[in-house]
């Protein structure tokens, strides 16, 4: 059965005997789930948006004595408006309840019209009537009818299975949940649980953080000021090398998510394609913001603004240079118009230098620092610049402090520092290219300084 597996199903309903049949199926499932009477908003999160739900079963009539639409539906907004999460995160509406045709076209329309709830309207109803699974008593209770439970269980795997992209979603996200507990187990088992395991474990997050760090530093001290007092103390803390360390961990769990993913453990889908591409709008459905807003994700990532940790990637703003850009744009091509040169540079594009430093270089501690310069410009210059030289990279449109830009790097200016040159030399760190974009990068210049060239007479 379909259901995510990291604890984003939500159960609202007042009679505990009419949802028992949903924790039994959880329960048998190892499904976890969060249930809430709704007779209390004071119970109810306090932010729906952490740990958003994907799965909300909802009983119609929390309060059995009201029977008009108004009332239910006035009952009802305070509890969807404090579970159902918004910033468009998908999630299925299973409506759970005796008189689902009494109040269900009511609750669709107040979810389309009303002002709290338009952002957080689920991507999917689905109803599950109780009359369907219980038997009426003769004292006017309900009772699960055992006999219906292999069909409810159908009818909730028949009713998720039905729309592919959230059913996908939820695949992957229980394929992530998985893998991080068999990586969890796999590198927690490597030492028998006693009283050295502790220790035993912080060693190998130890060794993961120097192969990163490398040998010659990760014990190393610095000299630093503390409080007007000169101090020695270790260049890289417990807590950085515990980053350091899971840095390992994280891409051994990318490699087990991807081998899962690409042995289509998905699941079906369909009409995988964009219907709105046509030759006069190559661009389908999504806008150049959308498009931005892709690469952003796919290729670089935000950092905190120091410079206290040198790696591949990093990115560093310089203070505006207008000969610096000058130089980088002196053999691009602008076609006729012999202006837009010069209108980029009275863009002011920000001066950069992009860190492409060899991972294993910093791993052995060799010291020095390869940095390649280029500037950032905003994206209006994008079909401006060509990049048709060989020494030029252009990067795809990303989104960055609200704005669409791009980066042109320029292979002519590559410089090498030592470490403290560069610490001195920068301005600040704003964020970093990911490691897939940053080898293709590489990959290009390769094949800029590795071109042996002939003599010939």
């Amino acid at each position: 059965m379909l259901l995510p597996q990291n604890g984003r199903i939500a159960i609202i309903d007042d009679q505990l005997q009419e949802v028992q049949p949903l924790f039994n199926i959880f329960s048998k499932q190892r499904i976890p789930y969060n249930y809430y009477s709704g007779l209390r908003v004071a119970d109810l999160p306090d932010n729906p948006d952490i740990n958003p739900i994907s799965v909300l079963f909802l009983d119609l009539n929390i309060v059995e004595a009201q029977h008009s639409s108004k009332a239910v539906i006035s009952t009802l907004h305070p509890i969807l408006r404090a579970v159902c999460p918004s910033k468009s995160k998908p999630y299925f509406l299973v409506v759970w309840s005796k008189k689902i045709n009494d109040y269900s076209v009511e609750l669709v329309t107040h979810f389309n019209d009303n002002r709290d709830l338009k952002t957080k309207k689920p991507v999917k109803f689905i109803y599950l009537n109780k009359s369907d699974y219980f038997s009426y008593n003769a004292d006017g209770t309900y009772s699960f009818d055992e006999e219906t439970f292999p069909a409810l269980i159908n009818k909730i795997t028949e009713e998720f299975n039905d729309l592919s992209l959230l059913r996908n979603l939820i695949t992957w996200e229980n394929i992530v949940h998985a893998k991080s507990c068999e990586t969890v187990s796999e590198f927690s088992s490597l030492f028998p649980i006693d009283a050295d395991w502790d220790k035993n474990s912080k060693a190998v997050v130890y060794q993961l953080a120097k192969s990163i760090i490398g040998p010659d530093d990760i014990d190393k001290k610095v000299t630093k000021n503390i409080g007007g007092v000169n101090q020695e103390v270790p260049k890289f803390s417990d807590a950085q090398k515990m980053a350091k360390g899971f840095t390992q961990v994280n891409s051994f769990l990318s490699e087990k998510i991807e081998n899962e993913v690409e042995e289509l453990k998905l699941g079906d889908a369909n009409a995988i394609f964009d219907d709105t591409i046509t030759a006069k709008n190559r661009a389908g459905r999504l806008s150049s913001e959308v498009r931005a807003k892709i690469n952003s994700k796919l290729h670089i990532f935000t950092k905190v603004n120091t410079t206290d940790v040198l790696e591949q990637g990093n990115i560093y703003i310089h203070a505006y240079r207008k000969d610096y850009i000058a130089k980088i744009l002196s053999k691009d091509k602008y076609g006729s118009n012999a202006n837009k040169k010069q209108d980029i540079i009275n863009s002011k594009p920000k001066l950069i230098k992009l860190d492409l430093t060899p991972v294993c270089d910093y791993a052995q501690k060799k010291g020095y620092v390869r940095l390649v310069h280029g500037i950032l410009i905003d994206h209006q210059f994008y079909t401006e610049i060509t990049a048709s030289e060989q020494y030029y990279y252009k990067t795809p449109v990303f989104e960055w402090n609200s704005k669409i830009v791009f980066m042109l790097f320029d292979f002519r200016f590559i410089y090498t520092l030592s470490e403290q040159e560069i610490e001195k030399s920068v301005s600040y760190l704003k964020f970093k290219l990911r490691r897939e974009i940053c080898t293709d990068i590489q990959s290009q210049l390769a094949n800029q300084v590795n071109r042996p060239g002939i003599s010939n007479l």
